[in-house]
């Protein structure tokens, strides 16, 4: 432990008296290598000594500054300037330090979510815990400082600097509070990755920036303790400042109040260290280790109540936010499991003890609210243009967003102790459940110590740990200032190419989530797959993104009952074969291009491509004033509101008619009712959600009525006035090797929501002839149906020939659907091609 003897050392460089009681406390400490903190002699020591001075004599005099010595005050300030000096240089040594103990971390977090990680994204947190938030405090500080040293005006005042600093001590409270864990996770990453080893011993760390010498090498391990010692340097030369700066000067009172203050915060991080060193003596306590924790909901008493649980090494708790004191959470343990006692609930036994609680909220409900958030923060955006007040609109933002957290998630996670006692929790994610399992019974398998806790000692236990847990707030994003460019908003599309790894045939088929409103939530899921060694799919999937920061991959067997009784009794459902996460990046997901990827879990590949299309709230600004609805409304704002690339109307509606209509003699050709198309008409104007629902209820001609009639009505035609006319000339030339260029030019061309629609309604149209022996539909007929709506000609001028515009409107939606023209399209336009699917 020479590292922790590095402090002693350099109190005792400064004139600070180093007693042989202190000597043996410091050796006692050694022995928190693992399982205590190795920290708490350098607090003690700081704690002790900082506030107290030593004659040349070397006998200790009370605690507080010295008085200054009888000497002209020119003198006095010219010492002043020296200890200055000092400090000064003292934060850029301490700044470079910090500096390259965070090169690394960068590099570590990009590679976390790769199938060759260097480190956990758990790991990464708790080894480099609070650097960077000390890191940017330092600057600051260092700056300003500098700044007003270079004045050379000696009446300035400096003090508020420090006042400042020592204000923001508890960062390091947390830091020190972590540090025996970071120390001992870091030495254990070292000892078992060969990668993190020989990146921990051989860190450079440069004089200065701009310096040409060439830069000096040292251990992870040093660098972690900087911020330990630096508490003690930062009071002993606000100790010297003081009794340098003559007691008229303004900054006397203030630096003496920073004195103090400093070494209250050094006393009771002291006091803390006993406290935990006590507690972590216990011999139940001393087998502990964070494993895992995160929010979930409890539900009990028939309602819903957002908690905080925690997985250690024999012992799972659960623990409710008592409240909040400036940025530090307060917890009080609410009931906690051995987990030798601790059992799972089964389905069929969560529904039996709790089928009122168990009441989930309605899927409309929760898609209705969700759009509520969607128009609350566009309300914001707009707000924040006209520089009106906004506590109004962040209030209602945080009670949906609060609403959303607590009645979104429908996942059931039962919980039994030994006396028959049942918990229930509800998440939003089945790789967060499976997880949970996965980790409770890899504890459990490796045999538990004996435990024996009293209440004190478990709440005690929590305090401990809250400086080691990896999500440190509930997931809102109500009070989260971030640039529009720094997040994901907007839509990620993913083509599964493959994956390899089964050894036999499987009904296998994939989930995706993301965290889009602060948690994880399922946004997406492939077709099945049956029968297969070497599942694939072609179908794209779009998932709507919301301030996302990862992606879950979930791959599951369909369950078979009838090959598997085993199965049944441990899951009563489909088989979760591999999971992975991979880590959104914006930086490299803002080009629009396809980018091949390959996805690692658990012994599989998933070969995919994936694009992200991203959706500003800014663009929002040109729409503040544009009509609501649907019908009549430019293509672009209802795709913008529906957060969709394709118009949720379009969509639906072609789905119902591939459900309903494929064998309906003479779909798209025969009306609906009129009133019916209208009547349905109205639903989507006024919610388009709950037409989406009612649209089974409708006859099907209706249906396809009702999408002709919002082609008919957009304001421009989907091929837009500005390019139909070109279309025309295109499709009349005779050359097929011109025409052919011509019309694929034109066709990209033209605005991405039109295009997305267009190409869809082609592949769906298509869709619709492959049951041209029923329906009678035929591609010309299709082409007759839809040519006027998507190709209305504006007649300027001298009136012009109709049966002749009838005719080259319908060559140009038949050109398109003839040849395999789209599948040509997608193939060589890969980058603008639509799903079908979800």
């Amino acid at each position: 432990m020479d590292i922790f003897l590095g402090a002693r050392t350099y109190l005792a460089a400064h004139g600070v008296l180093v007693c042989e009681d202190d000597r043996e406390d410091l050796e006692d400490d050694q022995v928190f290598t693992q399982d205590s903190e190795p920290h708490a002699a350098i607090v003690q020591s700081d704690a002790a000594y900082a506030d107290r001075s030593s004659d040349s004599s070397g006998t200790s005099s009370p605690a507080g500054p010295a008085p200054p010595h009888d000497e002209d005050p020119e003198r006095q300030l010219q010492k002043r300037r020296m200890v200055l000096s000092k400090l000064l240089e003292n934060e850029r040594v301490y700044i470079l330090e910090l500096e390259s103990l965070l090169v690394p971390l960068r590099p570590l977090k990009a590679a976390a979510y790769t199938s060759q990680p260097v480190l956990t994204s758990q790991e990464i947190q708790t080894i480099f815990f609070k650097v960077p938030e000390l890191c940017d405090i330092h600057r600051d500080f260092y700056s300003r400082l500098k700044e007003r040293i270079q004045d050379a005006d000696d009446s300035r005042p400096i003090a508020d600097l420090f006042q400042q600093l020592v204000k923001q001590f508890g960062v390091y409270r947390a830091f020190i509070s972590n540090y025996p864990v970071a120390v001992e996770t870091a030495e254990k990453c070292i000892q078992s990755k060969d990668q993190f080893k020989q990146i921990a011993e051989k860190m450079w760390m440069k004089h200065t920036k701009e310096s040409k010498e060439s830069p000096t090498t040292i251990t992870l391990e040093a660098l972690l303790h900087k911020p330990v010692s630096h508490l003690t340097r930062v009071t002993l030369l606000i100790r010297e400042l003081l009794n340098n700066t003559p007691s008229d000067h303004s900054d006397f009172d203030v630096l003496e109040g920073a004195l103090i203050n400093s070494n209250n915060f050094l006393t009771a991080t002291n006091q803390n260290f006993h406290h935990k060193s006590s507690l972590l003596n216990n011999d139940s306590a001393k087998a502990q280790r964070l494993v895992k924790d995160g929010f979930v909901v409890e539900v009990s008493e028939n309602s819903r109540k957002l908690r905080h649980i925690f997985l250690l090494s024999n012992l799972f708790f659960c623990a409710r936010l008592r409240k909040l004191i400036g940025r530090q959470l307060q917890y009080k343990c609410e009931w906690y499991i051995p987990l030798e006692d601790l059992s799972f609930q089964s389905q069929s036994e969560i529904h039996l003890m709790a089928p009122r609680s168990f009441q989930t909220v309605a899927k409309h409900d929760i898609e209705e609210v969700k759009g509520q958030l969607m128009e609350t923060k566009i309300e914001i955006y707009l707000e924040k243009k006209q520089n009106k007040r906004l506590d109004r609109l962040k209030k209602k933002l945080v009670d949906i967003e609060s609403w959303l957290l607590l009645n979104s998630p429908s996942i059931p996670l039962g919980l039994q102790n030994r006396n028959g006692k049942s918990y229930l929790f509800l998440l939003s994610s089945a790789y967060e459940l499976h997880d949970w399992r996965e980790s409770i019974e890899r504890l459990q398998k490796h045999g538990l110590p004996d435990f024996a806790m009293t209440p004190y000692e478990t709440q005690s236990l929590i305090n401990a740990y809250m400086g080691q847990r990896a999500t440190r707030n509930p997931p809102l994003h109500s009070n989260i200032e971030e640039s529009e460019d720094s997040i994901l908003r907007g839509t990620i599309s993913l083509k599964i190419h493959g994956i390899s790894g089964f050894t036999q045939p499987l009904n296998v088929y994939c989930c995706f989530e993301a965290d889009c409103n602060g948690y994880f939530e399922k946004k997406a899921q492939t077709t099945v797959i049956t029968d297969v060694i070497n599942p694939k799919w072609e179908d794209e999937i779009d998932i709507q993104l919301d301030r996302a920061e990862g992606l879950r991959v979930l791959v599951w067997e369909q369950h078979d009952y009838r090959t598997s009784s085993e199965n049944k009794e441990r899951y009563e459902g489909d088989r979760l074969i591999a999971k992975s996460q991979i880590e959104l990046d914006p930086r490299s997901l803002q080009s629009k291009e396809w980018k091949d990827r390959v996805i690692a879990m658990n012994g599989h590949e998933m070969t995919c491509s994936m694009r992200y299309l991203h959706q500003s709230l800014s663009q929002l600004d040109e729409l503040s004033g544009a009509p609501r609805g649907i019908f009549g409304v430019p293509i672009s704002i209802v795709t913008y509101r529906d957060r969709s690339r394709v118009p949720l109307i379009v969509r639906h509606c072609a789905e119902d008619v591939e459900r309903r209509g494929l064998d309906e003699l003479g779909i798209y050709r025969v009306s609906g009712i009129a009133t019916d198309v209208q009547t349905l008409k109205a639903a989507f104007e006024s919610n388009t959600k709950e037409a989406l629902l009612q649209l089974k209820n409708y006859d099907i001609n209706v249906v396809a009525g009702t999408l002709k009639l919002y082609l008919r009505e957009l304001p421009e035609p989907l091929l837009t006035d500005e390019l139909i006319p070109s279309f025309v000339s295109a499709v009349a030339l005779e050359d097929p090797v011109a025409k052919e260029q011509q019309m694929m030019s034109l066709l990209n061309q033209l605005p991405e929501p039109n295009l997305n629609t267009f190409m869809y309604l082609m592949k769906h149209l298509i869709r619709v002839t492959e049951h041209e022996q029923v329906n009678k539909m035929t591609l010309h007929n299709l082409a007759t149906v839809f040519g006027p709506s998507m190709l209305r000609i504006k007649n300027e001028g001298e009136p012009k020939n109709i049966s002749q515009e009838v005719v080259a409107q319908v060559q140009v939606v038949y050109y398109f659907l003839s040849d395999d023209k789209v599948s040509n399209v997608i193939q060589r336009q890969r980058t603008e091609s639509v799903s079908l699917h979800l």
